[in-house]
């Protein structure tokens, strides 16, 4: 009977359900034994009825065990379990069985187990109170009133009660123990397995990328090798177009392979970056002369600006540097159908050894819609795939330069408008060898015609003699036919034993062996060569010919014991040069090495000298109101707002302003109201904002006045580099942030740093409003009719003030206008302590030169302002208030 249990146990443990689950049952079965087991208390003198609640409490157990089990409704199941048990079911067990002179209050930490493993997160401590109250209750009950207590019947009894409920309650919890033991094993194997399954899929992932691209890359190699020959003979320029094709097409392959096996590399971690000292002007030289002609060949200009304080030399890793904006520039070309594709590099120093180099990519291409913005670096994905599926890619580049430019500790981001360009921008930390600027790069490119190069070769060695190892006939017939003009005398063998017997034979001047052969490998044919006693070749340089392209390659095979590597596909002018570097000088008849080739010399490169771009440029809503003097003087960019009348809509700042608009609002059966810019808008106005400035910060307003915030944020999800932030106040007192973090801004100081002080200072500033006809408010829907009625009747003048983002009714004034005004200047300035009197800023839509002048004065009987602005409302704050309207914007003191 007992196996039978115990197997039915184990096969409920080994169903494939939730591990929370199947915990969740275990509990119920152990809670409805431990009310069976309990019952035997019974038998040795307990209460009969606490019969009673056992029962229940077995039943309760029981069943949320059966819900658990069948329906797999865990959390109904363990509240129903705990809260039935701990408030009511133990309670009453302690009552009739003898309170706190039994073993029951040993049960209670059985019910405090069950919190403990059924319940996590705020749940816990919701069931941990529960439960701590009920069981805290019970005992205050019992003490205060012990006569509802039923005693023990014998001293035994009591005894022998507390020692079986510590025995039960002590294998119960250690049977719940074994139980969750077992689970976690279990767990943990199955955790360990797939482990192993994962490492070892990853290992043959590995080994067959590695594999795919030996094999891909020796026909490569042969297409290649075959394809050059071709066009070094006389043909026709017919055969001469097929042949570049062939070439291009062949190039490109092997950038998908070379993507795919970086790829490989990056997730299996096995990517090194390898730094050095470079020189700056020769890697941008590079950079241009390869991305130069692929733009020139789709009529786009193509754009250099490189700051020439830039260091001279710079420490890091050149190869991976290189790939990234390579990357970079290629997607710029391939997406641009007209205008151009900019390459820029600027940078700052960190301190005397460290430099952080920004180099950004523009173009006027089709640009990124922002729904796609979190596609672009992610692996196999291309963005826009119905618009884009013409245009030739993996989807991969991206995805490696993210991850090689985070390898390196850098960011990379991107700014973009669809249909108007994108800009991929990289910042990385660099060293700096020298810190002399680099000055002006003259770059100079060749403008590649249909015709192809004629080559000449570099050099003729008739008395040379080399020996090439491979296995692949092809790749042996590549290298000779390859070395053909040079007259270099050449043997070919096909492994590692034929080398041996060869090189016992004659003597060599170079061997070219190739790495991967069966049998015999090229590495142990190296060493075989190198001890060989009766042998020719022991100190002949031998070069490795390899498939397997890999990074830091030299240093590798120089450790191998190798004089020098070439990489497959062979490049013929690398070969030629690798000979050259190897062979007695005195065996080589150099040519002119001069290529004859039907290229056309074309003037520099177009390069543009643009200012140095701020750091953080600010710009703000045109609900600013802010004086034109220090909106040119911080370089604030105002973005526009729209205003409404039955005549049409109109663009605020340049279409209507607020003196035209509150004389039309003036007129009787005249209204106004305002609408923000759409999203797309702010999309143009950042992308123009990021032309000066390599940050922006927004500074908008998210009351209902505005609406402004929704629609820049929206905007702002397709930059990387532009920060919206909500002012919390309208008018001037908007304007005060806004200037504020122009200040900050043009201090140097960050994004982070300028939102952080905004925060604080966003407090501190004030905002009040003293509004004169309620009429304007109540077309516009910001008070009801009813408010509007009563004001208008009663000659009631609301002030509104700025609080957590909200307008709000501050105080009521009563009277004519005059009055009204001075008497809220009066209440205002008795109520707020500590102003900070710098600048106060009296901005008014619609009042008389009088009127301001009266108020202008009142403030000064009050507070010592140095400076008083008055200020007109723009036409988007004056078509929301309405005519007479004035408000006073201030700052508080703060540390």
């Amino acid at each position: 009977m007992m196996n039978k249990v115990r197997a039915w146990v184990l096969d409920m443990l080994n169903q494939q359900t939730d591990l929370q689950e199947k915990r969740t049952w275990m509990i119920m079965l152990f809670a409805c034994l431990a009310s069976i087991i309990g019952m035997g208390r019974v038998i040795i003198g307990a209460n009969p009825f606490v019969f009673i609640p056992l029962i229940l409490m077995c039943g309760v157990s029981g069943a949320s065990f059966w819900i658990t089990f069948k329906y797999h409704k865990v959390r109904f199941a363990s509240w129903l379990l705990v809260l039935v048990s701990n408030i009511l079911l133990f309670p009453a067990i302690f009552l009739l069985g003898g309170g706190m002179d039994s073993g029951v209050p040993i049960w209670f930490v059985l019910g405090m187990v069950y919190v403990f493993l059924l319940f996590r997160g705020r749940e816990f401590f919701r069931a941990m109170f529960i439960s701590l109250a009920a069981f805290i209750a019970i005992y205050i009950i019992s003490y205060r009133f012990p006569e509802i207590v039923l005693a023990p019947s014998t001293r035994f009894y009591s005894a022998f009660d507390s020692f079986f409920t510590m025995f039960a309650v002590s294998c119960f919890m250690g049977m719940l123990l074994k139980m969750q033991v077992y689970s976690y094993e279990k767990e943990s194997s199955v955790v360990e397995k797939q482990k192993e399954e994962i490492e070892q899929i990853a290992r043959s992932k590995d080994a067959f990328f590695a594999n795919m691209s030996h094999e891909i890359r020796t026909p490569i190699n042969t297409i290649i090798g075959l394809n050059e020959m071709t066009l070094r003979e006389d043909i026709s320029d017919e055969i001469a177009e097929n042949a570049i094709n062939i070439q291009n097409a062949s190039k490109m392959l092997l950038t998908t392979i070379n993507d795919i096996l970086d790829l490989s590399k990056l997730e299996s971690g096995k990517m090194e970056i390898v730094q050095t000292q470079y020189e700056v002007s020769s890697m941008f030289s590079d950079l241009v002369n390869l991305i130069w002609i692929r733009a020139h060949q789709k009529e786009l200009e193509f754009k250099v600006d490189i700051d020439q304080s830039i260091p001279s030399m710079l420490y890091g890793d050149e190869i991976r540097l290189k790939q990234i904006v390579v990357n970079m520039l290629t997607n710029a070309v391939k997406y641009t159908k007209k205008g151009s594709v900019t390459l820029s590099a600027k940078g700052e120093r960190l301190s005397t050894d460290a430099f952080l180099l920004r180099i950004s990519v523009a173009d006027t291409g089709i640009g990124i819609k922002k729904e796609s913005i979190d596609d672009l670096f992610r692996s196999f994905k291309r963005v826009d795939e119905q618009t884009n599926r013409k245009i030739e890619g993996t989807g991969l580049g991206l995805t490696i330069a993210k991850q090689l430019v985070e390898m390196m500790g850098g960011k990379i981001s991107v700014d973009s408008v669809y249909h108007k360009g994108s800009v991929f921008t990289i910042e990385l930390r660099q060293g700096i060898v020298s810190a002399q600027p680099i000055g002006a790069i003259h770059f100079a490119a060749q403008k590649q015609l249909r015709h192809r190069k004629k080559y000449k070769q570099c050099f003729t060695a008739p008395e040379a003699r080399i020996l090439v190892v491979d296995d692949n006939d092809m790749n042996r017939m590549v290298v000779v036919k390859l070395l053909r003009s040079t007259k270099v005398q050449i043997d070919t063998v096909n492994s590692g034993k034929a080398c041996l017997k060869k090189t016992a034979e004659n003597p060599y001047h170079i061997i070219l062996m190739d790495h991967m052969m069966p049998g015999m490998d090229g590495e142990e044919t190296l060493k075989a060569v190198r001890s060989q006693t009766k042998g020719f070749c022991q100190k002949t340089p031998i070069i490795a010919l390899t498939a397997n392209v890999m990074t830091n390659g030299d240093r590798i095979y120089q450790e191998m014991g190798f004089d020098g590597y070439l990489a497959k596909p062979i490049n013929a002018a690398l070969l030629e040069a690798g000979l050259l570097k190897y062979l007695p000088p005195e065996l080589v008849e150099h040519t002119t090495g001069k290529v004859d080739s039907d290229e056309e010399e074309i003037s520099e490169i177009s390069q543009v000298t643009s200012k140095r771009k701020r750091k953080v440029a600010v710009t703000a809503d045109c609900i600013c109101d802010l004086p034109e003097a220090w909106i040119q003087r911080f370089q604030i960019g105002i973005m526009y707002c729209y205003v409404h009348t039955k005549e049409g809509r109109f663009c605020d700042i340049a279409e209507v302003s607020s003196d035209s608009l509150l004389n039309y609002m003036k007129m009787e059966g005249n209204y106004a109201h305002s609408s923000t810019a759409s999203p797309s808008e702010y999309e143009y106005f950042f992308a123009d904002a990021l032309e000066k400035a390599e940050q922006v910060l927004h500074i908008t307003a998210a009351v209902e006045l505005s609406g402004a915030y929704p629609n820049a944020t929206q905007a702002s999800k397709n930059f990387d580099n532009v920060t919206v932030v909500d002012s919390g106040h309208i008018s001037s007192g908007h304007g005060l942030m806004v200037l504020y973090a122009a200040y900050l801004a043009d201090m140097g100081k960050g994004v982070k740093e300028i939102c952080s002080a905004l925060e604080q200072f966003k407090n501190s500033v004030c905002s009040n409003f003293f509004v004169e006809s309620t009429e304007t408010l109540w077309r516009n829907g910001k008070v009801s009719g009813t408010v509007h009625k009563v004001c208008s009747t009663l000659g009631l003048h609301p002030v509104l003030h700025m609080s957590r983002n909200k307008l709000k009714l501050w105080m009521i004034e009563a009277g004519k206008v005059q009055g009204a005004g001075r008497r809220y200047v009066k209440k205002l300035f008795h109520t707020e302590k500590d102003i900070d009197t710098s600048v106060i800023f009296l901005t008014y839509a619609g009042c008389t030169v009088r009127q301001m002048e009266e108020i202008t004065e009142e403030v000064k009987k009050y507070a010592a302002f140095d400076r008083v602005i008055l200020q007109k409302a723009s036409a988007t704050v004056s078509s929301n208030c309405g005519v007479g309207t004035f408000g006073l914007m201030f700052a508080r003191k703060r540390e």
